[in-house]
């Protein structure tokens, strides 16, 4: 037996593969040239079998048979695998040539001879041969259309021969009774033999049906019909009935008994039923096609498919002939004749036969519903409708459940074709439900059915169908006792209160009774007909009918028996899926009623009804469904509810107990289902606090670990664990008050008892924790319990991470409670562990721990202390022991790049000191983790992780080193370098590092005697392996012609490797990159991978071979000059070391080729020679009345260093390279003697960005070097180059002196170490042309200027680098030649004269308090003023602060004279430079050089011009002017109307007032007609609602609402006009008005109130702005958005000083950003538009610091505490960090503006923690009452310091202090144009000027001091401030008088 199975399974084996082999002939043959692979299959038959093969297989018809040559098993075999991929067929050539080789078995596959075969066949051979071979022709026929009608042919030929044969076929019973068995088989086996065969060919038409047409398919049928007569159904019978009862012993007897038995337990028995189901089944599927039209059909799915149908039938689609469905019609009831006459062929005699009977009788009701639906005319559905009754009344063919469904779904098909038949189903279906004793299956199928056609009735019909049916359950409730009520519905008798929704409707009386025969078959209907009761509803999708539906149905409940009511609660499931959420409320209401009382009576029955009901929602509701929130939600509640009691009833806890546990398994399936879809909440905050409650109540209702309880449902509570957030809340994780102490539901059951029992549960499972359980109180053991049970049950399912965010809880970081969370955190790992150690479940598997470790590791590098305690003990845990979880990628790449961002943090606090990103994620680490802004814990942080990582790795190295190693190699392969020279990712160090570790179980390594320290390590074969993989991952995998590769096979002999891809040729690499370089020139979009593989396969051809490819190497380095970014230079600079090394013969061509490149950037201007990239004055830009954007700076910043890092990285690889070769060859010292010529003359028009001091300073340290180490130069060459170095030197210092940008600490420390580097080089070269020569002068002076001024720029930089002069910052070379002073520079004025005379002005900028020096620079000014005429800061010099005596003809050069800032251009109309009439016309020429935009923010300081303006250049310069701008001129306007009168009502005339009425007219009348009618609407518009104010007068005393009333009825009449805007806003238009938003605010006799303005702006994206000034000034398309703009409208009050002090800090604003300084201001707007009038933005989102106490806020810091969280939450950190930036700012300009009255009333706070000052009344010299309260410096109160802090040592105080000095040193660079602002005013009457107020300003700068020691006096006011007294008494003077807290 073991030998016959063997041999099965091998010929299964080859079977299996001759079929693969046959499709994938098939499926490839289409890309075959010569298409023999079919061919060459078939030619498998025939090898080796000789003469007796079958000669039929290649289709040559010979003059044997085919049938009579024996077919062997391979044979056979083959023939059937080439059947089998005749459907994948690709060409109609391999079609043709299959359809020819199948073609002659066709027609005698009946009678073909079998060789004779060892294995047993399982069914007859000739059954599989009619099918295959069949189906095989009509694939080839359908797929191929041109062969179709050959195909066709073959099987009409074949049905042809088979009739013959079935008429030859006659068997009789034999005379002689004795007859053999041998001459019974021959007798009987033709007639079987021709059924098997004919059984095959039938199901094979039926597949294929579709390849004829309508006709060709009724010939077909006809034919088979024909075929198939009663003489053949006859002679079958006989046959098989003789070969069943013969009793012979004959090989061939015995299979086919074999076989008979077969298809009887198939279900299908051999005989004539079965050929007729495969004719029905020819039929129904010829049918089908005819009703397929458009859209097809399915047989198989029909009934379903027709009862969805829309339309039911496509009549436009149906392609038939009537005498066609006639006939097809006629063969239906032809059939069904027959079946119902019984004919004595088809009488059946076994269960297996009816059933194949009834098969054909559903087959045929299918045919001919088809054939009614098309035509009911022909096939008349009246006969339809009788089968269906006829069926329906005999229980026997009903018991059949797939002839009655087929008769169910038929009656609802039928039912769509009208109203009528609907109708009468109606009544006729609820019978068949009733009385039918149907299965359960199809009962359901009958009620759904019901269903179906109920709802396309009335609802009167549905009503009355309902009432019919419910009155069935009604029929025995008498015989039962009831009373009519039930204990679980509520006295209406409804579901929720309320009567049914159809009460007027009554029973129309039930014509349905029910006879009861057994109580079981009574509850089987009564189930069936509350399932058609409920479908129905479904199905009607009414909510009316829904919820009378359900108050019928509960109204039966415990009126017939308990199982009944089960299947009621059971069904009603259905409707709280269709009703939607309200009818599911409550339908589980009802669930939880029925269930609470069922489980105080102990009502199994019921309870396991409602929980097979709730699991039926649980189940059905979809996870994105609204229904499943409310069903969660439900269930939830239902938890937490449990046990809880608000009046003093006593709780049944037991019970409490039993009614939370049904609730476990519904609650577990629902959460549990498609995890993978996270759902979508309303309201996601609801669902999270029911799930923490849900766990707490548990818990009190002793569900504790290890409890019997919850052992009983430790399953459902491992689902729910797993699928339940933690318990911790984690909103109010940073919140002061903890979440533990508010939450009600801990403190239930809260009893002596009951805390002690959850102590006790707690000690048992964590016993090392019971010190610190001591002081525990009941809410804390609840939450320890919860979180003991959840963090262990979630374990046991396969996750133990979630315990780390119990550690944000603020009792558990701060209280012992955090103790116990450690315990239970390690309890919960270990159970994880104990699990996965194990090694049982998938869920614990090694990629699983691996995950879990990857949350330990982000843990470990918390921001909270404690969550990275317990990450790294469970870190260590699992690592210790399952160390090869270390050894799968996931775990692996997130430790490493954990490292490299934990770096990255600690970087970005020297590269962004002020700015504290929180927030570092890897997508290649898949690790997300937030960091302390706390630069010491960050690098504690990385320090003890790095340590951690250490021992973790070498774990898993001892383990599984090759694997470990593997990985890290793998993580070094993928990586993209990011562009940033010497970038530093921590985590690929550390690769490297583990990668040479040996480890400790590798004895023989590990054995090795150290030598003397030597480290060895196995470094080298982990970087052989690298490079190894990296070959393979990036090689081409070519062979280059010139090397020799062979191949060594095993035996040891060596052949030829042939290239397996050819590589293209040396002038193909140079086409290629010639293309793309021209494709580049012509600007055409390339991708980077494109040029990066270009490029990469260029020097791979350049750096192997030795033959010349020099024409490769001008378009390599050309491309990345070409494209010259950062990236490409990057690319560029790796390829061309690689190069050189790889090849050093083309070293120096490389070398020229750069050097080219470097030329050519310089000639067109590229990178760090760009000319269009200014780094402009402040006072030269639009100054902005807006908010600070450090985006903006860090864009700007970013784009800098884009555009000089080309050069940067060009001269450091320069650099390295001359160090290296340098002494190589002369000509490589020549190549970069010449380029640093070149270089050195083009110095002095670079970008002037300060960002661009290192590269600057980079090129001349290059340049030094060349001239230092070159050999081969010449003395003169020598003097030449050193001159031109001194000259690119001293090229820095032609431009006002810089600090840095931005806050790069590194950055700056880079550029003090090259400007000392620079210093140093100098001291080496000194000798040099120090001496006089007969052609040369010395260059000794030059030299010490340089030198000086490095000096000097070294010091200010230390000073900005470390401005509180702490020593340990200090960067200060030991070679700093100490401060440098004005006198140090005296004697080499003359020199810098003759250098650059810019330098020489530049002097007096950076010594603007050395009188000596200025008054020596300005002497040479006065003698050469042609020398500077170019340099708009020499007429500072020139002129100082008015017309000196000694200027006289250098005036004539102010005609040439570079333009100045516009504010200083102002200045010059000022009476002190006695309106000169060269001067004026100067200031109008400087004026007009700016943009209006500029302009335009001075335009109160013009205005004030204008009373000095005698000679009339002023008026003509704003009128010109308001031509190109409207908005320039309204504002003009505005301002001399708010100027022409000293007194807020307007009663005391400036005596400028004529001068601006007349310009005032002149301006009006200049405008045109547009413009003039722009100019009415607008002041048409603000006068109307300035005029609120009036109007509101006479309320003044009203109340508040109805003052606001009265606004919002005043703005609703205010049309808003095509253009208008508000004076405050120029910048954007009024589109809208918010008429609700009318407030009035408080004064005692003015009308002041806010209204709100939908206003639409034009934004240009600042990143727009940037690179379009990198990249040669492109123009970007301006962005419009709208927002809402509140404003206050002042009448009465003087708001001119206001403009005054927010124009000032405006500028402030723009000399922070021109530094780059960190610091925030908020220079809102305000206008003032007549005397005593003025709008006023209000700042957004912000409350003042008044109304915080009066809100009940302790203080500052306490408010920042309940707003943002704890200090160490990264809400709290970022509104401290912003607090500390506006606090700096505002400080510095607080003193310096001497701001006074800063109560509490007048400093504001923004939602992002900025402080915000306004109302600016007292600044300058005067003060509040006249009485100088306010002695501080500026405002700086204990709390603002706890906010930052809460001590002086604190960091965050250190970088407010270091803030300050900053803005400070950036200030006083800006004195003078400051002080032109101030100046300008001081005539306007405003109350703040003092006659000693200029010389207050200035004096507030301390300009006699140094930069250090102006960076002292900051610190030294700052603590004058924080130690004032004096603030605090004016905060508690403003308590008394005003009322205002603080």
């Amino acid at each position: 037996m073991s030998t016959g199975r063997d041999r099965s399974s091998r010929n299964g084996i080859r079977r299996n593969a001759l079929n693969k082999l046959a499709a994938l002939s098939a499926q490839t043959s289409a890309g075959d040239v010569d298409g023999e692979d079919i061919s060459r299959l078939c030619s498998l038959s025939r090898r080796g079998k000789g003469k007796d093969a079958n000669g039929a297989v290649n289709g040559e018809r010979s003059a044997i048979a085919t049938s009579s040559v024996p077919m062997s098993v391979k044979e056979l075999e083959v023939l059937v695998a080439l059947c089998r991929a005749a459907p994948l067929l690709q060409t109609t050539k391999d079609a043709e040539d299959l359809l020819h080789q199948l073609g002659p078995y066709v027609p005698e596959a009946y009678r073909q001879r079998l060789g004779p075969s060892p294995v047993q066949q399982y069914l007859p051979p000739w059954e599989t041969l009619g099918f295959d071979l069949t189906s095989a022709v009509l694939a080839v026929g359908l797929n191929h259309p041109s062969l179709r009608a050959q195909a066709l042919a073959c099987i009409d030929y074949t049905i042809e021969e088979l009739t013959k044969a079935a008429a030859k076929t006659a068997w009789a019973a034999s005379e002689d009774d004795e007859s053999s068995s041998q001459s019974l088989l021959e007798r009987s086996l033709p007639a079987i033999q021709l059924t098997v065969s004919l059984l095959g060919l039938l199901r094979a038409v039926s597949k294929y049906i579709q390849v004829w047409t309508a006709d060709q398919r009724l010939s077909i049928i006809q034919k088979i019909r024909y075929l198939l007569s009663e003489k053949l159904m006859v002679s079958i019978e006989g046959a098989l009935s003789a070969v069943r009862n013969a009793h012979g012993h004959s090989h061939a007897l015995k299979e086919w008994k074999r076989w008979t038995r077969r298809y009887a337990a198939r279900g299908t028995p051999l005989g004539a039923m079965l050929l007729q189901q495969a004719f029905m089944s020819v039929v129904e599927e010829s049918v089908v096609l005819l009703l397929s039209g458009s859209e097809p059909l399915s047989s198989s799915k029909l009934l379903n498919t027709l009862m969805q149908r829309q339309p039911l039938v496509e009549r436009s689609s149906l392609v038939y002939g009537d005498q066609m469905l006639e006939e097809l019609t006629d063969i239906i009831i032809e059939e069904m004749d027959l079946l119902e006459a019984d004919a004595d062929y088809l009488q059946v005699s076994s269960a297996w036969q009816q059933r194949l009977a009834l098969e054909v009788k559903a087959s045929s009701l299918r045919s001919y519903l088809c054939c009614s639906l098309i035509n009911e005319s022909i096939a008349d559905d009246e006969l339809l409708i009788s089968w269906f009754d006829s069926i329906t009344s005999d229980p026997v063919q009903m018991a059949d459940e797939g002839l009655a469904q087929t008769v169910l779904k038929s009656m609802v098909v039928l039912s769509r074709t009208s109203s009528a038949t609907a109708l009468s189903f109606s009544r006729t279906m609820p019978r068949i439900l009733v009385q039918g004793r149907l299965p359960a299956q199809t009962a359901a199928v009958a009620g759904e059915a019901l269903a179906r056609v109920v709802q396309r009735l009335s609802q009167d019909m549905v009503i009355s169908t309902l009432y019919h049916l419910g009155n069935v359950l009604s029929s025995s409730a008498t015989a039962e006792g009831s009373n009519g009520t039930t204990s679980f519905l509520d006295g209406a008798g409804s579901i929720n209160g309320s009567t049914t929704p159809y009460a007027s409707q009554q029973a129309l009386g039930s014509q349905l009774s029910l006879v009861i025969s057994d109580e079981e078959q009574t509850t089987e209907v009564y189930g069936a007909v509350v399932q058609a009761i409920v479908s129905i509803a479904a199905a009607y999708n009414d909510p009316k009918i829904t919820a009378l539906v359900l108050s019928m149905l509960v109204q039966k409940v415990g009126r017939i028996s308990p199982a009944v009511d089960a299947r009621i609660i059971v069904e009603t499931a259905t409707l709280g899926i269709s009703g939607g959420p309200n009818t599911l409320r409550s339908l589980a209401r009802l669930y939880a009623r029925i269930a609470n009382e069922s489980t105080a009576k102990r009502d199994n029955v019921i309870l396991n009804g409602v929980t097979d009901a709730r699991m039926r929602l649980a189940a059905w509701i979809p996870k994105d469904s609204p229904l499943y929130e409310t069903y969660l939600t439900h269930l939830l509640e239902l938890i937490v509810s449990s046990g809880d009691t608000t009046g003093e009833k006593a709780v049944d806890v037991a019970l409490a107990s039993k009614m939370i546990a049904q609730l476990f398994r519904p609650l577990a399936v629902l959460v549990a289902k498609h995890t993978e879809y996270p759902p979508n909440f309303e309201d996601k905050e609801q669902v999270m606090q029911l799930s923490r409650d849900a766990w707490f109540n548990i818990i009190v209702h002793g569900f504790l670990l290890n409890s019997a309880s919850s052992r009983e449902h430790a399953e459902d509570i491992e689902v729910l664990a797993r699928h339940s957030l933690p318990v911790v809340d984690e909103d109010r994780v940073d919140m002061p008050e903890s979440g533990i102490d508010l939450n009600s539901v801990l403190r239930r059951g809260s009893s002596g008892h009951r805390t002690v029992e959850m102590k006790n549960t707690l000690i048992s499972a964590l016993p090392h924790a019971e010190s610190d359980m001591k002081g525990l109180s009941h809410p804390d053991c609840v939450f320890l319990n919860a979180a003991l049970l959840v963090c262990t049950a979630r374990a046991r399912s396969g996750d133990c991470t979630t315990i780390l965010s119990y550690f944000l809880e603020n009792k558990v970081k701060t209280t012992n409670m955090g103790n116990v969370m450690l315990a239970i955190a390690q309890k919960s790992v270990d159970e994880y562990l104990d699990r996965a150690v194990s090694g049982q479940r998938q869920a614990f598997a090694a990629p699983q721990v691996a995950l879990q470790l990857v949350s330990f590791f982000e843990g470990a590098c918390h921001r909270i202390s404690k969550v990275q305690h317990a990450a790294v003990a469970a870190a260590d845990r699992m690592i210790g022991q399952i160390p090869s979880a270390l050894s799968q990628k996931s775990s692996l790449f997130a430790l490493l790049e954990l490292l490299s961002l934990l770096w990255k943090s600690c970087l970005d606090a020297e590269t962004d000191e002020y700015e504290s990103k929180a927030t570092y994620a890897s997508a290649k680490g898949r690790v997300t983790i937030q960091i302390s802004d706390d630069v010491y814990y960050r690098q504690s942080t990385l320090t003890n992780f790095h340590k951690r990582c250490r021992s973790w790795v070498s774990k898993a190295i001892d383990v599984a080193p090759m694997d470990v190693k593997s990985l890290l190699q793998a993580y070094l392969e993928d990586y993209e370098d990011d562009g940033a020279y010497g970038h530093i990712a921590l985590g690929r160090s550390f690769a490297v590092e583990m990668g040479a570790m040996i480890p400790s179980t590798d004895q023989r390594l590990s054995s090795l005697d150290t030598q003397r320290g030597l480290g060895v390590n196995t470094s080298s074969d982990f970087i052989a392996q690298y490079t190894t993989r990296q070959e393979y991952r990036h090689g081409d995998n070519s062979v280059m012609p010139e090397e020799e590769w062979a191949l060594v096979d095993y035996n040891g002999t060596t052949r030829a490797a042939a290239p397996i891809v050819p590589r293209a040729t040396d002038s193909e690499q140079a086409i290629r990159l010639a293309a793309l370089a021209r494709r580049l020139r012509q600007h055409e979009a390339i991708s980077y991978e494109e040029i990066r593989d270009t490029l990469r396969d260029a020097a791979g051809v350049l750096s192997k071979g030795s033959s010349d490819r020099t024409p490769l190497i001008s378009d390599l380095v050309g491309i990345p000059f070409l494209l010259f970014t950062k990236q490409s230079i990057n690319l560029g600079i790796s390829l061309w070391l690689g190069i050189v090394k790889e090849n050093p013969s083309l070293e120096s061509r490389v070398l020229v080729e750069i050097a080219a490149g470097w030329e050519t950037s310089i000639r067109h201007k590229k990178g760090f020679f760009s000319s269009a990239f200014h780094h402009p004055d402040p006072f030269f830009v639009r100054e902005e009345f807006a908010p600070s954007k450090w985006d903006v700076i860090s864009r700007r910043q970013q784009a800098t260093n884009s555009l000089i890092g080309p050069h940067l990285r060009i001269t450091h690889v320069l650099a390295s390279h001359f160090s290296a070769s340098r002494l190589l060859a002369p000509s490589v010292e020549h190549v970069y003697g010449r380029l640093m010529r070149i270089t050195m003359l083009a110095m002095k028009d670079t970008v002037n960005q300060p960002l661009a001091r290192e590269v600057h300073f980079q090129i001349v340290l290059l340049a030094l070097k060349v001239l230092r180490y070159s050999t081969h130069m010449g003395s003169a060459a020598r003097w030449r180059l050193k001159d031109a170095i001194l000259s690119a030197g001293l090229a820095w210092f032609t431009t006002p002196p810089r600090w840095s940008y931005g806050s790069n600490r590194l950055q700056l420390k880079a550029e003090v170490k090259v400007l000392s580097d620079v210093a140093a080089m100098l001291k080496t070269l000194s000798s040099i042309a120090s001496q006089p020569t007969r052609s040369l002068p010395p260059l000794h002076q030059k030299h010490e200027l340089l030198d000086k001024l490095l000096a000097h720029e070294i010091g200010r930089l230390d000073v900005w680098i470390n401005p509180l002069s702490d020593p340990s910052r200090s960067i200060l070379p030991s070679t700093h030649i100490g401060p440098v002073s004005d006198t140090d520079f005296s004697h080499l004025l003359r020199t810098a004269w003759n250098e650059d005379p810019r330098i020489v002005v530049q002097l007096a900028t950076r010594f603007s308090n050395s009188e000596t020096l200025v008054s020596q620079i300005r002497a040479y000014v006065l003698r050469q003023p042609e020398r500077v005429v170019g340099d708009a800061d020499a007429l500072y010099v020139l002129l100082g602060s008015s017309l000196p005596h000694d200027v006289k003809t250098q005036l004539k050069y102010l005609l040439y004279w570079a333009p100045i800032n516009p504010m200083a251009a102002v200045t010059y109309f000022m009476p002190a430079y006695g309106n000169h009439p060269l001067i004026i016309q100067y200031a109008v020429r400087a004026l007009e050089s700016h943009s209006t935009d500029v302009t335009f923010f001075y335009v109160p300081q013009i205005v004030q011009t204008l009373r000095y303006d005698a000679l009339g250049y002023v008026e003509r310069y704003i009128i010109e002017t308001a031509t190109f701008s409207q908005l320039f001129a309204h504002q003009i306007i505005w301002n001399m109307k708010a100027n022409a009168y000293k007194d807020e009502e307007s009663t005391e005339p400036d005596p400028v007032k004529p001068v601006l009425d007349r310009v005032m007219d002149a301006l009006i009348a200049s405008f045109s007609t547009e413009d003039k009618g722009f100019y009415e609407r607008e002041f048409d518009f603000f006068g109307k609602v300035t005029g609120i104010s009036g109007t509101l007068k006479p309320f003044i005393k009203s109340p508040k609402p109805e003052k606001k009333q009265k606004i919002e009825e005043e703005l609703r009449k205010i049309p808003v006009e095509v253009g208008v805007y508000l004076p405050s806003n120029p910048d954007g238009v009024v589109i809208g008005v918010d008429r609700k938003s009318g407030k009035p605010l408080q004064s005692h006799a003015k009308a002041p109130f806010m209204a709100t303005f939908r206003i639409r702006k034009d934004e240009v994206s600042p990143d727009a702005i940037v690179e379009s000034q990198a990249q040669n000034g492109g123009i970007h398309k301006p962005r419009t958005y709208e927002v809402w703009q509140s404003a206050i409208f002042k009448v009465g009050d003087d708001c001119r000083q206001d403009v005054l002090a927010l124009q000032m800090i405006a500028c402030f604003r723009g000399i922070f950003n021109s530094v780059g300084l960190d610091v925030y201001v908020f220079p809102y707007r305000v206008t003032a538009t007549a005397p005593g009038c003025g709008v006023i933005d209000v700042l957004p989102n912000s409350i003042s610091r008044d109304m915080l106490g009066r809100e009940a806020v302790n203080g500052l810091y306490e408010y920042f505490i309940s707003k943002y969280g704890h200090e160490d939450s990264i809400r709290f950190q970022e509104a401290r960090s912003n607090f500390i930036k506006s606090m700096a700012a505002y400080s510095i300009i607080s003193f310096l503006l001497q701001f006074k009255d800063r109560h509490n009333g007048n400093i504001m706070v923004d939602d992002a923690g900025h402080v915000l000052h306004i109302d600016f009344g007292f600044c300058f010299d005067v003060v509040p009452g006249g009485v100088k309260f306010e002695r501080a410096p500026f405002k700086l109160t204990p709390e603002m310091v706890a906010v930052m802090g809460g001590s002086k040592d604190s960091q965050s105080f250190k970088i407010f202090e270091e803030l300050c000095v900053k803005a400070f040193l950036a200030s006083r660079q800006y004195v003078e144009q400051l002080a032109h602002i101030v100046m300008t005013m001081l005539d306007s009457g405003l109350p703040c000027f003092k006659p000693q107020t200029m010389k207050h300003f200035r004096e507030r700068f301390v300009l006699e001091k140094s930069e250090r020691e102006a960076a002292d006096f900051v610190r030294h006011i700052v603590h004058v401030s924080e130690r004032s007294y004096s603030t605090g008494v004016y905060d508690y003077f403003q308590l008394l008088t005003n009322g205002i807290p603080y």
